[in-house]
This record gives structure tokens, C-alpha cells and sequence, in this order.
């Protein structure tokens, strides 16, 4: 079996059989449990269901270390108590306290996040950490001298649920409401796992830094992922309040927390069928430990610690398991034979293509390095840079290590705001802008070493690439409407339009391959797939060639030169490989502790002098 593949076929074959068979399971299991304690273990199952998919959306889709979850659903259930309890007289209809609820925790989620989304790491952990107990210290505490949260004892005898003039008050019926919300988590946060939120979270989870290079706005997609995490604990800590009757403080302790963390890490963190299956079963697991309760949060920590060692990406990591699909035994897979399907090589050898027509060299001007420095604490790595890259023009870059080769690409692409000195491209000024808009008006970039979003498939490692080329919102995604369907639809035929370029390295039965268990030389081809996907006219490759055998060095210098003059491109490319310069380059510019010591074409620069002391040193005298 392939391991390599990122989602199995047998799911998507057999979807509407595993569809129909579990809603058989959920319309029949309130009749056939043996008494109302089983009924109760099957409407928590159900909330834990929820509650572990909601984290799972701050902490598997976008990589998030939220430790302040619980107290989101512990906002959710108090919001709810408060607005349909005696506490303040407040007796709101079902059906509006429990929106209100979630969208009061979803503000409170967001509040936080934008206050706390420059940290990462453990110093996210601690900030949200500290907000938990916070709220826990309030709940113990606002009972005077105005009686909010009724302290220790909580908040008791909430109203029940009147819907369409029925009152719920029946487990059965309980629980059949319980797992229609259930049910709507789950849709959402599938959809949102397969939409342009869902790929641009988990990139940021996987290379925050490539993300953002690939046009995905961090910080705002980081906040709305802790807002729709809040928004799931609010909708389910309400559902909680009302199944349970009352609220006390010990519901949102930190235990709860760890029980909801090891349910997601179980499934698999980022995998929603896989986070269902552990939520139900660490929702089932307690009762056959009621006689060892001492013992059960050492248990939850030993099924970690085993799951770590000999499973780290979860139960249903990858659904590797189930997949049917084998990897093909060819020798593309080391890039030596030519796909016969690649459009570059039916060109270049004469067969027919659809591909468009030549493009002639401009002299329209499109990009201006106007005086750039930049200094990192008294080390000047870019000192004072003019020049000028017009439209289809390959430049290359050469320079001995810590030339600032990689700096200046670092500059031009928003990765760092220059010290001096302004970029312009197409007219308009991309100095100081964020790496994700300066993708937006059109400059793209490879990176020297490969930042591949590896447990993303080829496909998706190529649609992120188009998160800034589109806008469906949360509502749209959720509810399918439109604008999100035409997006994806557009999304990808433009990917693999791109993708066929590269031939059956890229395509076939490699779109659903993990980045990761590709070869060197096809994570470098999809790296500059992936910029290409981004609709830039301006790429900037660092060292394409790097790690390449002859044969493949000899096919990314023909590819580069067609990306010129068969689709217009305009290049910037890093290249310590001087026989790659000399056949791709219109211009060279040759660095030297960030200064420019040469600048023209191939035989102009290797023949300088400083340029040839630069590389081998200076005579003694």
C-alpha cells in the first residue's frame, strides 16, 4: 500500500454507503440503548464530537497550541445559562440563545486572538493558558457582590427546550438534538477542511513563512481559525448547558482540556473522520475505567505516549491505511525519463501542443531596485542596490556565499521591509508590504531550501497558491453558494493546467501524493509549480538547479527559458551553477558582500576582475 497518498479512493468510492450507514446507527442507537445512563454516555458522545472538532480546526487544521478551548466552551454554556435561566431573568427562546452564544464566545475568541496571534509556539500556550484560568478564577469568584456566575454552585434549573411549540425534555429526544448539531459541525468543518480556509490553515500549520510567501494572509486566517474553534466550543458548551441543566465551574477545568486534546491527537490532528473516532472512543473508554479513577488520566497519557511512538499522525493519519492506490515502480520518479504527456518536452521536440505562442523580449521596465539596503545590526548584507529587470528578461544572480543573494530576494518579496531605499514593480511601490501582497500584485518566489508544505498533496500544495486569487468567505464555503463553487472549480483547472506542464511528474497519480514522498528533484519542480499557480509574472527562483544531476539541470535551464518564451515570464534567478547562468541569462548581475560589483551579460561579468577575485580570492602581493 501507498503511504505517500494523502486521501484514499476507497473513502470517495464508498462515501454515500459509509454515509447511510452511520445515519442508520444515529436514528436507531436512542432505541436500543439498554437504559438512560448508555443514553446519556451517547448524547456526551455526541458533545465531545464537537468539542474535539472544533480544537481541531485551531490545533489540526492551523497548527495552533490553544489552551484556552475549554474556556471558550465554558463561555458558550455560562452565555446560555445566563440568557435562559431565573439568574437574571433573562428567558430567551431556544433558537436564538444559541447562536448568541456561540457568536458572544466567537467575539471573545477573536478578542483574544488579535491580541495574542504574534506569539507562537509556547508563548501562545502560556498567554492562552493564562486566560483559562482567568476565566476559571471569574466563574469561582463573580457571586458578589452582584451574584453573576453563582460561584461554586454554579447556575441550576435552566429553561428547557421549546422548539415549534415541542418541549424537549425526553434523553431520546435530547439526544437526537445533540447529534443534528453534532451532524452540522461535522459538514462544516469538512467543508471548511476541503475549501480555500481549509488549505490555507494547514499551510500555515505546516510553513508559516511559505504561506504567507504564497500569498496566504497569516495573521488573518490564524485569527479566524481561533475564532471558528471559539465559535464550536460556544455552539456546544450552550447544547451542553441545556442537556445538563445547570453549569458549574469544574466543567471547564483543565483535565477537560487534556481529554479534548488527546481526542484530537488520537484521530490525527488536521483529520476529521480520524478525530470523530477518537472522540468516540475516549467518550466510551471511561466507562470501563470507573473502577480505576485514579488511574484514567495516566491511561489517556500512556495511549498518547504509544500513539507517538508508533503512530504519530494519528489513528487516521493520511487514511493511509485504507488506501488502495500503489505507487507506480517507473524511473520518472528520479526525473531521467521524459514524460511523453509533458507539454515542455512535446514543444521542444516538435510534437503538437496547445500551449500559447512565443513572446518577444520587452524593454518595458517592470521591476526597479532603487537604492535597497538592508542591515542587520551593524552587518550591512545589502548595501545600496540599483538596477532594473524588464518584462521577459531572465536575470541571474551570482555571487560567493553570504553575497546577500538570498536577502535581496528577501527584500523583494516582503519577507523583509528594506533599511533604505524602495522596490517598484509595475509602477507601484512593494517595499514594506507583506509577503502575501506583494504575491498579490504579481512577484512569486522559490525558496533555496525547499519549503513544501509536506503532508499536503501535490494539488493541494499548488492551490494554496491561489488563496489571493480568491474570496469565498466562511458562509460561502459552508453553505456552497456560487462564488465558492465557481472559485474551486477555477481553482482547479488553473493548478492543473500548470501541473500538466511538468508531465507525469506531477500529474496522474502523483496529485494525490504527500509532497513529502516525492523526489528531490519533483519537490523542486513543484515548488516552482506552485509559484506559477499564484497567476505572477515575476518569479524568482533561488538555486532551481540545487541538488540536480546533469540530466536534470540540463531539463530546469530549458524549462526556465520556456517559461520565458513560450508564456512571458519574467526571471529572477539565484545560481551558483555557472553553466546554468551562461544558457538562460539575458543579464547578469554579480554581488559581493551585498554590493553590486558587475553587472551585464554572461561574458561581460565572468571575465571582470573583481568578479573572478570575488570567487577565488585576491593574489598576494
Amino acid at each position: 500500500m501507498d503511504q505517500s497518498v494523502s486521501e484514499t479512493s476507497w473513502v470517495k468510492r464508498n462515501r454515500l454507503i459509509l454515509y447511510a450507514a452511520a445515519g442508520t446507527v444515529l436514528l436507531f442507537a436512542p432505541h436500543v440503548m439498554p437504559n438512560n445512563y448508555w443514553l446519556r454516555i451517547y448524547g456526551m458522545t455526541g458533545l465531545w464530537i464537537m468539542l474535539a472538532l472544533g480544537l481541531n480546526v485551531v490545533a489540526g487544521f492551523a497548527g495552533l497550541l490553544d489552551m484556552a478551548y475549554v474556556a471558550f466552551f465554558g463561555i458558550g454554556a455560562y452565555v446560555f445559562a445566563l440568557l435562559s435561566s431565573s439568574q437574571f431573568n433573562i428567558h430567551l427562546p431556544f433558537l436564538l440563545t444559541l447562536p448568541l452564544s456561540a457568536l458572544a464566545t466567537m467575539g471573545i475568541g477573536f478578542a483574544l486572538g488579535s491580541t495574542s496571534m504574534r506569539l507562537k509556539g509556547d508563548y501562545l500556550a502560556i498567554v492562552t493558558l493564562a486566560f483559562a484560568q482567568v476565566f476559571r478564577l471569574l466563574l469561582l469568584n463573580l457571586d458578589r457582590p452582584i451574584n453573576i456566575t453563582g460561584g461554586v454552585n454554579g447556575i441550576y434549573n435552566l429553561d428547557p427546550i421549546r422548539l415549534f411549540g415541542f418541549t424537549i425534555v425526553s434523553p431520546v429526544a435530547y439526544s437526537y438534538l445533540i447529534w443534528i448539531a453534532a451532524i452540522l459541525v461535522v459538514i462544516g468543518c469538512s467543508r471548511l477542511k476541503t475549501s480555500r480556509y481549509g488549505r490555507g490553515w494547514e499551510a500555515i500549520r505546516e510553513d508559516e513563512l511559505a504561506a504567507e510567501a504564497m500569498g496566504v494572509n497569516t495573521t488573518w486566517m490564524k485569527l479566524k481559525a481561533f475564532a471558528a474553534g471559539a465559535f464550536i466550543a460556544g455552539w456546544t458548551g450552550a447544547i451542553f448547558a441545556s442537556f445538563q441543566d445547570s453549569v458549574f465551574p469544574n466543567n471547564f477545568d483543565f483535565p477537560q482540556l487534556v481529554i479534548v486534546y488527546c481526542m484530537v491527537i488520537l484521530g490525527g490532528l488536521g483529520n476529521v473522520p480520524g478525530v470523530i473516532l477518537g472522540a468516540v472512543f475516549l467518550s466510551i473508554l471511561p466507562e470501563f475505567l470507573r473502577e480505576y479513577g485514579a488511574y484514567r488520566m495516566m491511561t489517556y497519557g500512556l495511549i498518547l505516549i504509544v500513539l507517538m511512538a508508533l503512530r504519530p499522525q494519528g489513528i487516521m493519519g493520511s487514511f493511509s491505511f485504507l488506501s488502495k492506490t500503489r505507487k507506480r515502480p517507473d524511473k520518472d520518479e528520479t526525473g531521467v525519463l521524459r514524460a511523453s504527456t509533458d507539454l515542455y518536452y512535446q514543444e521542444k521536440e516538435g510534437g503538437k501542443t496547445s500551449g500559447p505562442k512565443a513572446f518577444s523580449k520587452g524593454d518595458r521596465v517592470v521591476l526597479e531596485i532603487r537604492g535597497v539596503s538592508m542591515n542587520f545590526g551593524g552587518i550591512m548584507a545589502v548595501n545600496a542596490l540599483d538596477f532594473q529587470v524588464r518584462e521577459r528578461e531572465i536575470l541571474s544572480i551570482i555571487g560567493p556565499n553570504g553575497a546577500g543573494k538570498t536577502t535581496l530576494f528577501n527584500l523583494i518579496s516582503g519577507i523583509y521591509p528594506p533599511s533604505a531605499g524602495s522596490i517598484v514593480y509595475e509602477g507601484r511601490k512593494i517595499s514594506g508590504l507583506k509577503p502575501h501582497q506583494v504575491v498579490k500584485a504579481g512577484v512569486a518566489r522559490t525558496f533555496q531550501n525547499l519549503r513544501l508544505f509536506g503532508t499536503l498533496s501535490v494539488l493541494d500544495n499548488a492551490k494554496v497558491a491561489r488563496f489571493c486569487r480568491t474570496q469565498a468567505g466562511p458562509l460561502s464555503i459552508l453553505f456552497h453558494l456560487p462564488l465558492h463553487k465557481r472559485e474551486e472549480q477555477e481553482t482547479d483547472r488553473a493548478v492543473k493546467e500548470v501541473l500538466t506542464l511538468f508531465g507525469a511528474r506531477l500529474t496522474g497519480y502523483r496529485l494525490d501524493q504527500q509532497a513529502l514522498f516525492l523526489s528531490y528533484a519533483n519537490r523542486r519542480r513543484l515548488e516552482i509549480a506552485r509559484a506559477l499557480s499564484t497567476d505572477a509574472k515575476l518569479l524568482l527562483l533561488d538555486e532551481p538547479s540545487a541538488g540536480m544531476n546533469p540530466q536534470e539541470t540540463e531539463e530546469i535551464t530549458g524549462f526556465i527559458k520556456h517559461l520565458r518564451d513560450q508564456y512571458g515570464y519574467t526571471i529572477i534567478v539565484i545560481e551558483h551553477k555557472l553553466n546554468v547562468v551562461k544558457n538562460i541569462s539575458d543579464k547578469v548581475i554579480a554581488l559581493d558582500y551585498g554590493r553590486k560589483i558587475a553587472e551585464g551579460t554572461y561574458e561581460d561579468v565572468a571575465n571582470d576582475k573583481e568578479v573572478i577575485e570575488a570567487y577565488l580570492g585576491r593574489k598576494r602581493q
